[in-house]
């Protein structure tokens, strides 16, 4: 990491923070009245907002309009009741309209909730300055940890995309992805009477002892078990007067650092080492985003349940550039009264140590906006790939689109109609093998991201009985079809049509009909979860959509929330009015060569 000079941090943070709200604003609040000369892909334009709490309107200069992503803002004018002059204000005095008119819009908002809002709102704001200060080093940004550490403006869809709440200033250059710190993990020995663990493979203490350079570890007594855990964690564990009731009695030795420096991936809560076979998943006593990061007790099977599932149906055998990075492992404290003990540690197959990490980037990364004067990752890639095989840019985009289909889409759907199981496949979730430039492989992380259609249950659960003890994530057909429909298309297939869009490699109309075209071609050879599944993103008027702005502005926890679920919201469908222009032509088609006979 480098600091940036001739650089306005500020600036960039503010235009980041505005595109993040107001983007959230148009789907969720009020889309505005539009003024564009077309509405697929284009340049130019504004919108007009009405903000009835302050008699003002709000005048938007659109510099891109998205048919599928965000929309990126040029200068926004405010005109008051008073007058006709339109004046230009600063992000920040933009970012304070909004967020009053939308407490003053939703009836059900608690005014109470409005300054713990507006406060995470700044605090992202004033992450995402400071982050602007370090400039990535870009010469490797294509291998896994790099790409992790890169997400400077973090969810395009997030009102506070950045907000970390309960990790200080000082903590950041340790603990935080961006800035490339690295720590070495806490150990502690605790009495095994305490320990609750469970595993698909191998022993947990034999786990633990594959992370390497553990010599220096003070010996653990036999009737002890060893538990890594994360530095931060462990500070804010120690304070806890059970978890000092347990050093007192010698249930609990606290052992100090050791073993190899992790860094901190995109999760931030998930740490990785080139070194160790193995990635943990901890909590963490910072709330960023929705949700406080903690692993609750009912999440710790489903890793190790999920992992024998998928090693019963032996799924990656049909689909070799299709991997799911199990959490086959997890161990725990157990103590009286309490749910969580904060000791709760899922232990990730680690398939990028070493060199095996080139090449391997998450979506959120590779479609996300660049700092000023760099390209995006996936742009970059692409028009990279246009020069060495000397073609047209715009061929060379639906080239890689298509073979992006192909290892992403084409074995969700497979899997989904087979096994009705689908994957909470977001941007952040999804890492893709770019090593040669185009999509190779396709990487699924994360066990709280699975959904199992109910009529399915049955079927799988003679594979793996366990499964039944898993409600929290089996769901009647029609919600996992909307939430696949979220993740997959909207949050992660939309981002790189979106991307393609704005930076000119391809016009996103020509990739949804393409989508459509590969849609409708699985269609007829699907009967089952994903034919109901490809119906619905191709008919629906509608597409369910995350709405993280009035999850935000209701202040739910979704990992609290029943069923982990935050508000959802109805967005136009793009893929449905291309489906039905095509049929249209289809039938007029017919009706010519009807008339023509």
């Amino acid at each position: 990491m480098t600091l940036m000079t001739n650089f306005d941090s500020h600036a960039c943070a503010g235009k980041a923070s505005l595109q993040a709200l107001l983007n959230c604003y148009l789907r969720e609040i009020d889309e505005g009245n539009l003024f564009v000369s077309q509405t697929d892909g284009c340049q130019g334009g504004f919108l007009e907002l009405d903000l009835g709490h302050m008699a003002a309107r709000l005048r938007v200069q659109i510099d891109y309009f998205s048919l599928t992503g965000p929309h990126r803002f040029g200068w926004v004018f405010v005109q008051n009741a008073d007058t006709a002059d339109w004046q230009a204000i600063t992000p920040s005095q933009v970012i304070i309209m909004l967020v009053q008119e939308c407490f003053a819009r939703t009836q059900s908002a608690n005014p109470a909730n409005l300054p713990e809002f507006m406060r995470r709102i700044f605090n992202s704001y004033d992450q995402i300055e400071k982050l602007c200060r370090v400039m990535p080093d870009q010469t490797a940004r294509q291998q896994f940890l790099v790409a992790e550490q890169a997400l400077l403006f973090g969810h395009w869809l997030h009102p506070t995309p950045k907000s970390r709440e309960g990790m200080t200033d000082w903590h950041q250059p340790s603990y935080a992805p961006e800035t490339g710190g690295k720590f070495a993990l806490r150990f502690f020995a605790v009495d095994r009477r305490l320990i609750q663990e469970g595993s698909a493979r191998h022993p947990i203490q034999d786990i633990i002892q594959d992370i390497p350079n553990l010599d220096a570890l003070p010996d653990v007594h036999a009737h002890e078990a060893l538990i890594p855990m994360h530095p931060l964690q462990a500070d804010a564990l120690l304070l806890d007067e059970d978890i000092a009731e347990l050093i007192r009695t010698g249930q609990l030795r606290d052992l100090g650092q050791h073993g190899p420096k992790f860094a901190a991936t995109s999760s931030i809560r998930t740490v990785f080492s080139r070194n160790c076979p193995w990635m943990m998943k901890f909590s963490l006593p910072v709330q960023i985003t929705n949700s406080k990061r903690v692993t609750l007790h009912h999440e710790l099977e489903i890793g190790v349940i999920m992992a024998r599932l998928f090693a019963a149906i032996k799924f990656e055998g049909m689909h070799p550039e299709f991997q799911i990075i199990d959490d086959p492992a997890f161990i725990t404290l157990r103590l009286p009264n309490r749910q969580e003990s904060g000791f709760e540690v899922i232990f990730r197959e680690n398939p990028f140590m070493h060199e095996h990490g080139d090449g391997i980037v998450n979506l959120a990364a590779l479609t996300a906006d660049p700092l000023p004067d760099q390209l995006a990752m996936l742009t970059d890639i692409i028009m990279q790939l246009a020069q060495r095989k000397n073609a047209p840019i715009p061929e060379i985009a639906l080239d890689w689109f298509d073979r992006y289909l192909k290892v992403v889409l084409i074995p969700m759907l497979d899997l989904y109609e087979r096994h009705g199981i689908a994957l909470e496949a977001h941007q952040q979730n999804s890492l893709l093998d770019v090593a040669t430039g185009w999509p190779q492989r396709y990487f699924f992380r994360d066990n709280q991201g699975y959904y199992i259609a109910q009529d399915h249950l049955a079927q799988l659960s003679e594979r793996e009985p366990s499964l039944n003890r898993l409600s929290s994530v089996c769901f009647p057909r029609y919600e996992v079809n909307e939430r696949l429909g979220y993740y997959l298309f909207i949050n992660q297939i939309f981002s790189v049509i979106s991307r393609m869009g704005r930076d000119e490699l391809r016009n996103e109309n020509d990739l949804l009909v393409h989508l459509v075209n590969v849609l409708s071609d699985r269609l007829t050879q699907y009967s089952g979860a994903a034919a109901d599944f490809i119906n619905y993103m191709l008919n629906a008027p509608t597409l369910a959509s995350k709405a993280n702005l009035l999850t935000r502005v209701h202040d739910v926890d979704e990992l609290q929330a029943v069923n982990e679920k935050a508000e959802y919201v109805q967005l136009p469908n793009p893929l449905s009015r291309i489906k039905a222009a095509q049929d249209r032509k289809v039938s007029q088609e017919k009706e010519v060569a009807h008339v023509a006979a």
